[in-house]
């Protein structure tokens, strides 16, 4: 009862809320009055039935009123339009079925922003002749509020001022004005019913004290009895129109307009629930399509997730689809049994909500908005709404499309590869890293940067992080590495090249260390490498490594630059921290970066054995072997290793004797120096490499806080 309850409530709020707005959507779109009750009850029920949305409600559609309108002049009459709707709804449903809702995900922002700007104002422009004149005759305004929304030269401005009307001034005013308040002031109340029920109550003031000030232009909504009469007296789709092609181009215009509108409402539903429940899109258009198939059929109007109602929905705690069935039934009840009080509601009221709606949708504040974003956003967006109010609604969505398409093409056409230039052990590499989607867009940007590659460079395009490579760009690396390159002496490597492409891995040179590299080095060429190693490491601009190629090309041999005496410390992975892979370092570990015979051996081998040109003793901030050390820390072998950091302990007590962090961060530097006179002293085999300078040796501390290895 706690989940039944709140549902049914929020259903009675919306459907106060959806009953004027079906029936203003109906006047705006020049259709029989009872069409957009009808879609109120088929998406309320069959719709809320079938949709994956737990808090979307589905009604006619607001935004396809110009369709209608155009589709009601050009295919004669409203029983093709119902056809053309029918037709859709089949259409929907192929798509949903399809599971090709993903592809609203690729119309642009600023074109549906646009169309739904356009149908702001053309919303304002078809409601401001019943908001403000009188006339007897709805049939001739209604002709000219199709004229007008037709041609765009808005000739019902010509003779407009004849027919203002005091009385329809006034009520619409009054209107504009209460929805403006709850807006602002009354968000939670439903402020278009309260419109509704006391612009009502004024007419019929109106008609009893100031006959001359009311309104004789009053819905009229046809009076069933029994659905049985209501069925006799619908019109209904016109089946000998499948002759005619109109009716599947605008059977595909509202199956793309009216999708188009539903996922853009669908993904603004997924924001406003309070659990923030995702649909499934493709579903949520299989229901939408079966919704208008029924729609047509049963003499309706074109519908749509609706996220006025949604939101409502959503701020009265709805939480199951309960609350947009009890929409549908109440409104099903209303057609049969409360008629006759809705044929009192005056137009002009109902216009000045279709109004408001249409402000909302076109605000001034959009416009700057989008502007702010930069002319790429803000030009598709203004010609999208231009063109449909001058030209038609089809016309403008294209014309958007077009200037977003050139926009997109003219930016993809000036997008940069970049190069990026990697120093190895082995030398400068270079490496072009490939777009994760790299289309023929991307071919003269990436002509112009091959075309840079200087004579006898190494080269590496990198493929690893491309999910899709165009035809056109195979084709063109194909032709660089069979032909370019070999005619300017570049060494090419191809990587990361799936397994369905037409071009696979080609490796030309490897990167990792060799002989002929490691033999031209000199201990200080090594330290610059390892500097810039750090550097790489500090801007995250690590050099972009194959692992799987570099163990293979080390599998048979190895030939390191340097040999690290570091610290065990799990912070300071070695490698890491000096951009080194596979095959370039020799990493000597131990609490305190001591020296004892073991690794004394382990160093002459290194650089003796196998040429090494560099021994770096690295020390890092915050060891804990040195803290301990100097807190006099005593157990098992510990305190046998912990000794060997003694004599820097003692080195720094004759300066001062107060263990603080400034003493044991000079004992870490003394330590560090220690182990170098260590090595040195210990090994007559080093010593001697040292004094022909074919090695180097240095001290380093590692910051583990920064990253930063600092050389001394």
């Amino acid at each position: 009862m706690r989940r039944v309850l709140p549902n049914c409530l929020s259903g009675i709020i919306v459907f106060l809320v959806s009953i004027p707005l079906c029936l203003g959507i109906s006047l705006a779109a020049g259709a029989p009055i009872y069409s957009g009750l009808i879609s109120g009850v088929i998406g309320g029920i069959l719709v809320g039935l079938l949709s994956s949305s737990s808090v979307s409600v589905s009604g006619p559609a607001a935004g396809i009123t110009a369709i209608i309108l155009m589709a009601n002049l050009e295919l004669g009459s409203f029983a093709n339009f119902l056809l053309a709707l029918t037709i859709s709804g089949c259409i929907q449903i192929a798509i949903g079925k399809l599971r090709l809702g993903f592809f609203a995900d690729y119309i642009p922002s600023s074109v549906i922003k646009g169309m739904l700007s356009a149908i702001g104002m053309l919303l304002i422009l078809k409601m401001l002749p019943l908001a403000s004149t009188f006339s007897h005759n709805y049939q001739q305004l209604k002709l000219l509020l199709v004229e007008a929304v037709e041609d765009g030269h808005l000739i019902f401005w010509k003779n407009f001022w004849l027919h203002l009307n005091n009385g329809a001034i006034l009520i619409s005013s009054l209107s504009l004005l209460l929805l403006i308040i709850f807006e602002k002031k009354l968000k939670k109340i439903p402020g278009a019913i309260i419109v509704v029920l006391l612009g009502t109550a004024f007419n019929e003031y109106l008609v009893h004290s100031h006959p001359f000030l009311a309104q004789a232009n009053l819905v009229n909504l046809p009076i069933f009895h029994t659905t049985k009469e209501m069925w006799s007296q619908i019109i209904k789709p016109n089946f000998l129109a499948l002759s005619n092609p109109l009716v599947y181009f605008y059977a595909f215009l509202i199956a793309c307009v009216s999708s188009l509108e539903t996922l853009v409402n669908i993904s603004a539903t997924e924001r406003l629930d309070k659990v923030h429940r995702m649909t499934d899109k493709s579903k949520e258009l299989f229901a939408q399509g079966v919704g208008n198939f029924f729609a047509g059929l049963f003499g309706g109007l074109p519908i749509t997730s609706a996220i006025i109602q949604t939101s409502v929905n959503v701020e009265n705690k709805a939480n199951s689809k309960l609350s947009t069935i009890t929409n549908g039934i109440l409104m099903l009840l209303s057609i049969l049994l409360i008629s006759k009080i809705i044929n009192r509601i005056p137009l002009s009221v109902l216009a000045s909500i279709l109004i408001f709606s249409g402000y909302k949708l076109t605000c001034p504040s959009l416009y700057y908005k989008t502007y702010k974003q930069g002319h790429e956003r803000f030009i598709p967006f203004i010609v999208t709404v231009l063109g449909i109010l001058f030209i038609n609604l089809l016309s403008g969505i294209i014309l958007g499309l077009i200037l977003n398409l050139f926009f997109v093409l003219r930016y993809n056409s000036k997008a940069r590869v970049d190069i990026i230039q990697e120093l190895y052990p082995t030398g400068v590499i270079k490496r072009l890293v490939l777009p994760q989607q790299t289309s023929f867009l991307n071919k003269s940007t990436l002509i112009s940067q091959l075309n840079t590659i200087p004579n006898h460079a190494q080269l590496i395009i990198d493929a690893r992080s491309t999910n899709f490579i165009d035809k056109e760009i195979i084709e063109l690396i194909e032709e660089y590495k069979d032909e370019q390159a070999p005619q300017k002496n570049i060494s090419l490597n191809l990587i990361g090249f799936k397994d369905h492409y037409t071009i696979q891995d080609h490796i030309n040179f490897i990167n990792v260390t060799t002989y002929d590299a490691q033999s031209i080095l000199n201990p200080d060429d090594v330290l610059n490498i390892l500097k810039q190693g750090n550097e790489r490491f500090l801007n995250d601009k690590r050099i972009h490594r194959s692992n799987m190629t570099d163990v293979q090309h080390t599998a048979k041999t190895q030939h390191p630059i340097a040999v690290v005496l570091g610290c065990i410390d799990s912070r300071v992975p070695v490698e890491t921290i000096f951009d080194m892979t596979f095959g370039d370092l020799f990493c000597i570990r131990i609490a305190g970066n001591v020296v004892n015979n073991d690794i004394l051996a382990s160093i002459e081998y290194a650089c003796h054995v196998v040429g090494a040109k560099l021994i770096v003793v690295l020390g890092h901030t915050g060891c804990g072997a040195i803290n301990a050390a100097c807190n006099n820390f005593q157990a098992g072998h510990i305190t046998e290793l912990l000794q060997k950091i003694n004599p820097a302990i003692e080195t720094q007590r004759q300066l001062s004797s107060q263990v603080d962090q400034q003493f044991i961060d000079n004992v870490t530097n003394l330590n560090i120096n220690n182990s170098i006179q260590e090595i040195g002293r210990q090994s007559t085999i080093l010593s001697q490499m040292l004094e022909e300078k074919d090695i180097g040796i240095i001290g380093a501390i590692y910051d583990i806080s920064s990253g930063k290895v600092n050389f001394f």
